[in-house]
């Protein structure tokens, strides 16, 4: 089971609470240094049977919004760095809506078949992409319907993926505006740290 959790205001020790945390699995992203300003302070995964996280949750310190989400990984990096360091890389953290004419069933199936096959597509890979639909809020919500994450070896290849392949970008954003209202969305550019293993 995987729960998602997201900090719009600061926290002080997340990190440390993270770090000893009783959970499989434990990743936290944070703002990159010199990105633009973002939306959210904080984006945490945990993965653990559900009766644990359900518990972790409860006891979460600060505020936070919840959800529970179906994963899925048309690309996953292989870890290799210790528990606790910044993994390499960067990465694009957003929400995601679907559009009004679609059922989340509908978005589902679009979003983990037809465009992840064009995501999977550009000339710069992107090196793990996570896809997060949601399946239950555990707090009030702004009713999204899933979360993103698209990690990059650098920032120099996260930045020449789109720019550097203009007609690729444009490939890209046309498949996502048939499934996705990007009006409702928010996106962050993160780095992350992860504990424990799968």
């Amino acid at each position: 089971m995987k729960a998602v959790l997201v900090h719009r205001g600061s926290i002080a020790g997340l990190e440390s609470h993270l770090a000893e945390l009783d959970i499989r699995r434990r990743a936290l992203s944070r703002p990159a240094p010199h990105a633009p300003k973002s939306p959210v302070t904080a984006f945490v995964e945990l993965w653990d049977e559900r009766k644990r996280l359900s518990t972790a949750i409860a006891r979460w310190p600060g505020e936070a919004g919840a959800w529970w989400v179906e994963e899925n990984l048309p690309a996953a990096y292989e870890r290799n760095w210790p528990d606790g360091t910044q993994s390499p890389g960067v990465r694009l953290v957003s929400s995601v809506y679907r559009l009004a004419q679609h059922s989340r069933e509908e978005f589902s199936r679009y979003w983990r078949n037809e465009h992840a096959a064009v995501a999977l597509s550009y000339t710069i890979p992107v090196w793990h992409y996570s896809q997060n639909v949601v399946v239950e809020a555990l707090s009030p919500d702004a009713n999204e319907d899933g979360f993103a994450v698209l990690h990059f070896r650098s920032a120099k290849d996260m930045q020449a993926r789109w720019a550097n392949y203009p007609d690729e970008a444009k490939r890209g954003a046309e498949d996502a505006a048939r499934f996705l209202d990007a009006s409702r969305a928010w996106g962050a550019t993160m780095v992350e740290t992860v504990w424990g293993q799968d």
